[in-house]
């Protein structure tokens, strides 16, 4: 038969299973526990509960002694062998422990309400479900004795107690790392109100990337870099994000106001999102005259089909009757052009079925909607093959767990080597090939020597096939040089840190000197013929070899995963492998800052817009960063 749980002056307990048959047990109970902040149930099989006083009692599996002695000693009325074993245990005990209502600041109480500031954070839930019936209908259902408290208690001390949690376990996670590397854009809510989002990534011990969401805080004022700066820095100051010896790199958007701002808050080098850079590339395309005309054209057919109910029966007909895949047509999105180009190879794949549809008189009564000319089909399939590799690329690095700044450099030397211009090109491809490549061109040119760095060091890509040998030796004797200075400044920053201890230290007890250490046998037979060497500077020489030594392996394959192979080499190339943890957590793009848009759309909705600005940085900290055990 099933255990059950009862009450015993407000405890609850869990009473013993059948098995064990003495009539003591009529008498005792396992007490019961409730651990934070999920509020796991726990039955403590260590000690036992007397029913009668609520006093505990040690308990060794098997042994009732000090159950009859505790009996004896303090309820002698208590008659126990005229006791009987009970067996209808659940029948007797269960619905009595749920009559009987338990205060709010019992542990279980108190898991329940953590538990439900965890949802309302996790799921991204307005604090008014708690008062919405079903919501207090189910917690009834599960737990009839709990008492749900009122909405602004979520508000004003869980969802922030939760915070200060959760913000306690970063700020701790982000004191192991050696290196930090921060992202950050601007959103505006619902509400008209402006926010800065800062997030942090960094390569943890075990060379896996951390990432997380820092804060999402408003900006009232106009969006001047020197205010974007403050924020920057304040952010910085707040989370201790300085280390010795490393720059702090900022991955942003290619907006002047931003940029401007990394380099007045002294953070950098900024690197410009490679998302967004080529966005503005291929728009650069998709406004030229011709491009444009096309696009034109199919979007009003398209718009056409999405307006109109019978025009999409019709298609949907066309296209089981022509046997085309049932795929509707994509309405492109002026801010991603992307979308045009996925709109116009749509239109191509469903072209048959689209102008089979033109046709019939229901639709073609409609005269502002013509079909393509051949010419423009044409020059459709043109615009979509040449715009095929920037496609490729915005997928590749928009759904890659881990996009590092390693990639942009070969990303553009890839992009620049398929617009080179080819002569069986059309008149209207060579436009837009010229017009992507001079946008392209001089990108990144103020960071190129810091970004030769990041591929240097990502072991897929180190032998740098994209450039020549001269600049080659150059990236790598840079590297040599960073690593004797990165050593140096660790070591002037330990140094300081240590005088500054030890000044602290004498001016506290400068009337006492610490005792000589006493050397131990071995030290003073040997310590003067066998010195020990501990942590020895690296010479150039030895750098040299080491880089040299990781330049010579081979590279890994292209789908490889870098930190893997880090990893794994870490011990064989030390020093360069300290560079590499820097260099390797640098974002390509700013779409970790970005993807906060969306979570942010989920929480300051139409009905939550007059969320505090407060309140939206703890919940969307809580739902990027919250670990729900």
């Amino acid at each position: 038969m099933a255990n059950a749980a009862s009450i015993s002056n407000n405890r609850e307990l869990e009473d013993p299973p059948a098995t064990l048959r003495s009539p003591v047990w009529e008498h005792f109970g396992f007490p019961v526990n409730y651990k934070p902040p999920q509020g796991q149930r726990q039955i403590d099989k260590n000690k036992v509960v007397c029913r009668h006083c609520s006093t505990d009692i040690g308990y060794v599996s098997g042994n009732t002694s000090n159950m009859l002695t505790h009996l004896k000693r303090h309820h002698p009325s208590v008659n126990i062998a005229t006791t009987k074993r009970k067996t209808s245990v659940v029948q007797t005990t269960l619905p009595t422990a749920f009559k009987q209502p338990f205060s709010g600041g019992s542990d279980r109480a108190k898991a329940i309400t953590n538990a439900v500031g965890v949802f309302i954070a996790a799921d991204l839930r307005p604090y008014s479900v708690v008062e919405n019936a079903g919501f207090k209908h189910m917690i009834k259902v599960i737990e009839p004795r709990y008492q749900l408290p009122s909405r602004p208690h979520f508000s004003q001390k869980i969802i922030p107690g939760l915070y200060e949690k959760t913000k306690a376990a970063v700020t701790e996670n982000l004191l192991s790392a050696s290196a930090i590397a921060l992202t950050t854009d601007g959103w505006t809510s619902r509400a008209t109100e402006s926010y800065l989002t800062v997030t942090a990534h960094y390569i943890t011990p075990e060379w896996t990337l951390a990432s997380y969401v820092l804060q999402t805080r408003p900006i009232y004022e106009q969006h001047t870099s020197t205010i974007l700066a403050e924020g920057l820095k304040g952010t910085v100051l707040e989370w201790k994000l300085e280390r010795p010896g490393t720059t702090i790199t900022v991955t942003t958007d290619n907006a002047r106001n931003i940029v401007n701002s990394v380099k007045e808050a002294g953070l950098g080098p900024q690197i410009g999102c490679f998302a967004h850079t080529i966005n503005l590339a291929s728009q650069k395309a998709t406004g030229l005259n011709q491009v444009s005309r096309v696009l034109g054209k199919v979007r009003r057919i398209v718009s056409f089909f999405h307006r109109s109910s019978t025009a999409a029966h019709i298609l949907e007909n066309k296209q089981e009757m022509l046997s085309i895949p049932k795929h509707t047509l994509i309405q492109d999105v002026p801010t991603r052009w992307n979308s045009s180009h996925d709109m116009l190879e749509r239109y191509l794949e469903q072209q048959a079925a689209v102008y089979s549809a033109l046709t019939e008189k229901v639709i073609k009564k409609n005269k502002d909607i013509n079909t393509l000319s051949d010419q423009d089909v044409r020059m459709a399939e043109e615009i979509v093959e040449v715009l095929k590799p920037l496609k490729t690329i915005t997928t590749l690095i928009s759904t890659e767990a881990t996009p590092s700044a390693s990639m942009i450099l070969p990303l553009k030397t890839t992009v620049l080597k398929s617009m080179e211009p080819n002569e069986e090109d059309s008149p209207t491809v060579s436009e837009v090939k010229a017009a992507i490549r001079d946008n392209l061109e001089d990108r990144y040119s103020d960071c190129e020597d810091f970004l030769h760095k990041c591929t240097a060091l990502d072991p897929r890509f180190k032998t740098l096939p994209h450039v020549d040998n001269a600049c080659r030796e150059r990236i790598y004797n840079s590297l040599i040089t960073e690593i004797v200075l990165m050593d140096e400044k660790s070591e002037e920053a330990t140094a300081t840190s240590a005088a500054s201890s030890s000044s602290g230290a004498g001016h506290s007890g400068a009337q006492e000197s610490s005792p000589p250490v006493k050397k131990s046998a071995m030290t003073e037979l040997f310590g003067t013929l066998f010195k020990t060497q501990v942590g020895d500077k690296p010479t150039l020489q030895l750098v040299k070899v080491e880089v040299t030594s990781y330049k010579a392996v081979n590279c890994i394959a292209l789908d490889s995963d870098p930190l893997l192979w880090w990893k794994t080499n870490e011990t064989i190339f030390p020093l360069t492998a300290k560079l590499a943890r820097h260099y390797l957590a640098i974002p390509a793009t700013s779409v970790p800052s970005e993807r906060v848009f969306s979570t942010a759309g989920d929480i300051v909705t139409a009905s939550r817009s007059a969320l505090s600005a407060d309140n939206v940085d703890k919940l969307i900290f809580l739902a990027k960063n919250m670990k729900i055990e």
